[in-house]
């Protein structure tokens, strides 16, 4: 966006659902600090600790220089600051932590213009002025709008005005979600202007009006729409027209995602379990309702600006990942209402409200201080933490070609991220109109894909831009799913192609569910040959004869000659799109598998194995008494130069000597729990090591004809070659990358494994237990 200019950037934000505001500002910011990442971040880094300020100012007010509310700024201050939801929009080059300022200033300026905390001052003052001591009280008549509403005219009284409307403004063009803001500054002014009047005197002097107040307030929003009007036609029509997304769901769930959202943002990694982090998230801002009680206007302000914007994501049905974002604008409300819970205390004794409200205090903080540091450091440490478009570019960088792959990418804005990082791979962007026309989605991805080996997708917020699914169906039924992952919020898909399948020589098997396998195919010649990076390509043919009630997936496994799965793909029949339950007898199911090979997988024939199981429980489900079937074999062969080792994606990056090789990187966790690696082993169970090392590059004259690692969990232990005794070390190349996969025994013992090769030795992380 930056490269345009601001007309321009206008023109292509109308087509998008976001107005130019941010884009603009951005631009200005680029002109004087640059367009690198850090300087495009650093706005919204910059913005962060603004928003924290403005916090704080707002705590100032509310507190009203009250000596027992004297470290309530400090509270919340401490509280944005590790916010995870903040800090984590603070490093985005979004549009979302300038929201958050924005209704931040706004609430400031809107808190400033009612004087919070005084009105009681001012109703007595008014009555004073009108029927005991006029010229006495002519001085305290200008401490409200409600006892004096001349007091709009007074420049104490313009400047929040001039803030509520810079900060309006900038919001409106900001983002379309923001009149939820003026919404709740809204109700809060006429609430509070309600309360004021019916508590005044009925006839005040000429020539002041309790109503002027009210009146300033509408001209203010009126400025404000003014301001907006020539964006407001673009505004409706993207509004109405874009799709809506998201989807229903209870209270209890949707209570329970905006906590979580509110505490932790879109962070994937949590504690475990979460519940209790809930529960006390939920617990702190209605206990700061109560300690603002002798507030109540300032309670009710913030009180609104955090439920309104919760009430909306309920009321649209926006819980989804594409619009959690959303809650930003009312995290600053969450952090102020949390803050002020120790003020509960003051209604007790003064001796014992001080160590209540210390020891509140500190309970307060040091819930702020977990939530940090239970999320933060993964965060940091984890690439996969946000949207990882950069991960994902230098990878097919490394094992791409511009003339056998091609990237598509569904969602607006997804071009210009991805021509940032620019991966020299053709890019297709779908839909190419919205809504999607389905005859010009399917064409235009038939013509692309012609003579095309692998497709790379990066499927982000589907429902909103694909909401048919038009393009992922396409691939299903049309290309081999091989690699699916999350990298943050964006789900990364690699696709092969194929046309030469053949079919196998096999007959019809039938399984003990009633599903028949009728057909196999694979690429021919066989064995098909596949280098690291690549996939193995199948095409299953299913039927059935019987309706099924249950929905079973279906696992084509990799085994070596140690029946070690060295690697697998696991789903639904046609990508997800073909559930079992939903079979019609006799009808034949397509159902396609694309089998990646991991980078670093030793060279080497491997069985190629079928398997079936329930989809909620995992059971296997047996055929002719036997719970795997043969369906073919996979050469894979040694890699024609070694990947970076940056692009792998691992568990725990060591980069540590073990003897003469390096121990790149490990994964580990309980077997078949590859999916969810944090799971807690049992005494009993068995925990699944995969190793990847590097061999030094020269090679030294006395490297190894088979080295030899020794691996201990507890008082189990094991030894073997380093890849597992397939691939020995006399036929690795200088540099190269060779992983190798392990099972051992969880006895119950120390769960901190230990890797020996010769005479040195490394104790890892420990593995999650119960």
């Amino acid at each position: 966006m930056l490269s345009r200019s601001f007309g321009e950037i206008a023109a292509a934000a109308a087509a998008d659902i976001h107005p130019p505001g941010y884009y603009w500002l951005l631009k200005v910011w680029s002109l004087l600090f640059g367009d690198s990442a850090a300087a495009m971040r650093g706005l919204s880094a910059t913005l962060g600790v603004l928003l924290v300020a403005l916090i704080v100012t707002i705590a100032f007010r509310i507190a009203h220089e009250r000596k027992e509310w004297r470290s309530f700024p400090v509270l919340a201050a401490l509280l944005a600051a590790l916010n995870a939801f903040q800090i984590y929009y603070s490093q985005e080059a979004r549009m979302y932590l300038l929201l958050a300022v924005e209704a931040a200033g706004l609430f400031w300026a809107l808190l400033w213009m009612m004087e919070i905390g005084d009105w009681r001052l001012e109703i007595r003052n008014w009555r004073m002025r009108r029927w005991e001591h006029p010229k006495a009280s002519a001085a305290a008549n200008l401490q409200s709008p409600i006892s004096n509403p001349s007091i709009s005219q007074s420049p104490n009284f313009l400047l929040p005005s001039f803030l509520y409307l810079l900060f309006g403004v900038a919001g409106l063009w900001t983002h379309y979600s923001f009149p939820i803001v003026l919404a709740a500054a809204g109700m809060a002014f006429v609430l509070w202007w309600a309360v004021g009047l019916r508590r005044a005197s009925p006839k005040p002097p000429k020539p002041y009006h309790p109503i002027a107040p009210l009146l300033w307030y509408i001209g203010l929003n009126l400025l404000l729409l003014l301001a907006f009007l020539p964006w407001l036609p673009t505004a409706v029509e993207r509004v109405l027209n874009w799709p809506k997304g998201g989807g229903a769901i209870g209270p209890v769930a949707g209570l329970a995602l905006t906590l979580r959202t509110l505490l932790f943002g879109p962070l994937r990694t949590v504690p475990d379990p979460l519940w209790p982090w809930l529960v006390v998230a939920g617990l702190l801002p209605l206990i700061g309702l109560f300690a603002l009680r002798r507030r109540p206007f300032a309670g009710l302000a913030v009180g609104l600006w955090l439920l309104l914007p919760i009430a909306m994501m309920f009321g649209l049905g926006l819980f989804t990942d594409a619009f959690l974002k959303f809650l930003l604008v009312a995290s600053p409300a969450w952090c102020l209402l949390a803050a002020a819970t120790p003020w509960t205390a003051a209604s007790i004794s003064r001796s014992s409200a001080r160590v209540w409200q210390a020891m509140l205090w500190l309970g307060v903080a040091s819930f702020g201080v977990a939530a940090a540091l239970a999320t933060l450091p993964t965060y940091y440490a984890d690439a996969q933490a946000r949207d990882n478009y950069q991960g994902i570019a230098r990878y097919l960088s490394a094992v791409g070609a511009a003339s056998t792959d091609l990237v598509v990418l569904d969602a607006p804005g997804q071009q210009e991220v991805w021509r940032y990082y620019d991966s020299g791979l053709p890019v297709l962007a779908l839909p190419a109109q919205r809504p999607a026309d389905a005859a010009d989605v399917e064409a235009q991805l038939a013509e692309a894909t012609a003579g095309k080996r692998r497709v790379h997708a990066l499927f982000w917020a589907t429902d909103e831009a694909d909401p048919q699914q038009l393009v992922e169906r396409w691939l299903d039924a049309h290309a081999f799913k091989s690699v699916e992952s999350w990298q943050g919020n964006l789900r990364f898909v690699t696709y092969a192609l194929a046309n030469n399948l053949a079919p196998a020589v096999i007959s019809s098997v039938r399984w003990e569910n009633g599903m028949i396998l009728a057909g196999v195919e694979q690429p021919a010649p066989g064995p098909q040959r596949v280098a690291p990076g690549d996939a193995a390509l199948v095409r299953l043919t299913w039927l059935t004869d019987t309706p099924l009630t249950q929905r079973y997936k279906v696992s084509v496994q990799l085994l070596d000659a140690r029946n070690q799965v060295i690697a697998q793909h696991d789903s639904e029949p046609a990508g997800g799109a073909r559930p079992t339950d939903a079979w019609q007898p006799g009808e034949r199911v397509g159902d396609n598998h694309g089998i990646a090979i991991p980078l670093g997988t030793p060279p080497g024939l491997y069985r190629m194995m079928l398997v079936l199981y329930d989809a909620a429980t995992g059971a296997r489900v047996k055929q002719y008494g036997q719970e795997m079937l043969p369906i073919g074999a996979v050469a894979v062969e040694k890699a024609s130069q070694p990947p970076p080792v940056e692009i792998i994606p691992l568990q725990h990056r060591l980069h540590a000597g073990l003897g003469p090789v390096q121990l790149v990187g490990y994964d580990a966790h309980r077997l078949g729990a590859a999916h969810a690696p944090q799971t807690p082993l049992q005494a009993g169970d068995a925990a699944h090591f995969t190793l990847y090392w590097q061999a030094p590059d020269p090679l030294p004259a006395d490297w190894p004809a088979d080295l030899m690692l020794t691996l201990r969990l507890g008082d189990q232990q094991l030894s073997a070659p380093l890849a597992g005794g397939a691939y020995p070390t006399a036929e690795w190349s200088a540099g190269e990358l060779v992983r190798g996969t392990f099972d051992l025994l969880y006895d119950g013992k120390s769960p901190r494994p230990v890797i020996e090769v010769g005479n040195a030795s490394l104790t890892v992380e420990a593995l999650p237990v119960e």
